[in-house]
């Protein structure tokens, strides 16, 4: 049986299995009804944590904040479908506003900010007891309890279902569309991320508000089936972290991690409710644990798992699941780069008094430069002496305290950072930073979808990434993961990344260190075409001089942030301050 036939008869089963639930008496219909919006939160966690990367253990405020809306719109008497509408609109507009404050951190500082959310919440529900009623809970009144001739409990189940379908489908599209791209680049590397043209900030604050909707949706069900809420029942911590752990134990980021560790989970609970009352969430606890420290990535990307028929299937990445496009084509085709008419007398690049420092080190001092558009210049100098940083001002990863870098008409100053490669400026860095868990194929689609004209479709992204990768001598490794590539293969993805945002200013950071000489040759070679077919400007970083001395016009020298040499190459090489700079010696002890 294929993995996807596999995979349908799975979802098949469970649907039929939660269809059917509500005729198989009261017990299973508050099991499976439990199990339902516990994959809501759990699946809406891991939205933005599998796709982005963002822990927030804090999730679980949007279900109660659901809840509590539905149930005062509930005992006001407005309508069931209003109650649920406020509780979604309203919960992510929440969502939305603790993502300004909340972005603002990460890693560690991000989750613990989040977790803090929790008891807040729980505070607030406690003491504000004009609108909750404190401590004591909002009783739902006993209206409505028969809804279209069914009993409301039901009703609800079905709603809850509905809800999960959703939930499902929701992060199939996600996997599928340019959107879930931009959170596995933000997961990924935020910096490159931006680099490739993604905004980051409003990609996160959707994320946050859409899963803050199916967690109210999911809560709003909670009281409308069982008729009654209080502060420790939708905030408490003892029930807000397990949503979380059956994520992290089907495994996260995966179509059916969060499914799957929910209906294990959520039997091993109902399975410890009854047999070991009063330790379910120690030994749930210790399972979790378990699975980190022997599963890491959760049960679904365990080998064991993934070697086994049927099962495997369940385990599949994203990009397992897009299908293996044929690499089409033949080397020396046209990349979708426009070919651009070189104005030799033109300067596409100005640095007028440009100066960046770091506390008291100053990294660039006062830099003025000037690019001509078609020139291949060459940029060196010792270790610290600046380049980098001043690659990293002209890219905006900084922004320069002092002066201003003007390109192609362009005042850079105060851009923001995912406008470069729309303005057309691409860079690589001097340690690759590709998105690893990517493949080839996406790595490059990526600029290519989040370019300046409103990009690609994922499709016809991932099909003109083929060209670039095939440029850069990467057609083999095409549908491979970056964090499979070897130092070598990974500078060349960057490479094509940066060749995918259709620059007009290319900026190489030692690409070619630890390549052969014929590999040098190779990329001098790719160099040289950037610029004769297609009118790309190049500033290349590098300190193998045999490498620049193939390909340069000109030849730039940095020293403790300042220019202290540029000029024709011959001439710089023979500077005598440039050798002892440089070199550790006089023009005489060279010769």
């Amino acid at each position: 049986m294929t993995g996807s036939a596999t995979e349908k008869l799975a979802l098949a089963a469970i649907f039929a299995i939660a269809v059917i639930a509500p005729f198989l008496g009261a017990y299973y219909l508050t099991f499976v009804f439990t199990m339902l919006i516990a994959y809501v939160v759990a699946q809406s966690w891991d939205w933005l944590h599998g796709e982005a990367g963002y822990v927030n253990l804090g999730h679980y405020i949007y279900f109660g904040i659901g809840a509590y809306v539905f149930s005062l719109g509930y005992i006001n008497e407005l309508p069931v479908v209003v109650c649920f509408a406020f509780a979604a609109l309203f919960t992510a507009g929440v969502g939305a506003i603790l993502s300004y404050p909340l972005f603002r951190l990460r890693g560690d500082y991000f989750a613990f900010a989040t977790l803090a959310l929790l008891p807040l919440f729980d505070l607030l529900a406690a003491n504000l007891k004009g609108i909750t009623k404190g401590t004591d809970g909002i009783p739902l009144p006993p209206k409505g309890v028969i809804v279209m001739g069914v009993d409301v409990k039901v009703f609800s189940y079905y709603v809850a279902l509905a809800v999960c379908v959703a939930a499902f489908f929701l992060t199939i599209w996600l996997a599928r569309n340019k959107f879930g791209f931009a959170l596995k680049a933000i997961r990924n590397d935020e910096q490159a991320a931006e680099i490739c043209g993604i905004r980051i900030f409003p990609v996160k604050l959707k994320t946050m508000a859409l899963g803050a909707t199916f967690a109210a949706l999911a809560g709003a069900c909670y009281p409308w089936a069982y008729r009654y809420i209080d502060p420790t029942t939708v905030f408490g911590l003892n029930v807000a972290l397990i949503p979380i752990a059956m994520a992290l134990l089907g495994g996260t980021g995966l179509l059916w991690g969060a499914l799957i560790g929910t209906i294990l989970l959520g039997t091993m609970q109902q399975m410890l409710l009854v047999q070991i009352s009063g330790f379910q969430a120690t030994i749930v606890g210790i399972v979790t644990l378990l699975i980190g420290r022997y599963m890491p990535g959760g049960l679904l990307r365990a080998r064991i798992v993934r070697g086994t028929p049927g099962l495997g299937a369940l385990g599949k990445e994203h990009h397992e699941r897009l299908g293996v496009r044929p690499a089409v084509g033949a080397a020396g085709e046209a990349l979708a780069i426009e070919r651009r008419t070189i104005d030799p007398d033109r300067t596409i690049l100005t640095c007028n008094g440009v100066t960046m420092a770091f506390g008291g080190n100053i990294a660039v001092n006062n830099v003025t430069l000037e690019v001509k558009e078609g020139e291949i210049l060459g940029l060196i100098g010792p270790n610290g002496s600046g380049k980098t940083t001043l690659f990293n001002l002209i890219s905006k990863i900084y922004e320069p305290v002092a002066g201003e870098i003007r390109f192609d008409g362009h005042l850079l100053n105060g851009l923001r950072r995912d406008t470069v490669s729309h303005v057309g400026i691409g860079r690589t860095y001097q340690i690759p930073r590709p998105f690893s868990d990517l493949t080839v194929q996406e790595n490059i689609a990526i600029p290519l979808m989040f370019r300046g004209d409103g990009g690609l479709a994922r499709d016809a992204a991932l099909a003109e990434a083929i060209k670039f990768a095939r440029f850069a001598g990467l057609e083999a490794r095409l549908f491979d993961r970056a964090d499979a590539l070897n130092l070598q293969q990974r500078k060349a993805l960057e490479f094509a990344r940066a060749l995918a945002c259709r620059p007009k200013l290319l900026l190489v950071d030692e690409v070619a260190s630890g390549l052969t000489p014929a590999e040098v040759r190779a990329f001098v070679d790719h160099i040289r075409e950037m610029r004769d077919k297609y009118g790309v400007t190049v500033i290349w970083v590098e300190h193998i001089i045999s490498a620049l001395s193939q390909v340069v016009d000109r030849l730039v020298v940095l020293e403790q942030g300042s220019v202290i040499a540029d000029g024709p190459l011959r001439e710089v090489m023979a500077d005598e301050r440039v050798l002892r700079t440089y070199f550790g010696g006089s023009l005489k002890e060279h010769a």
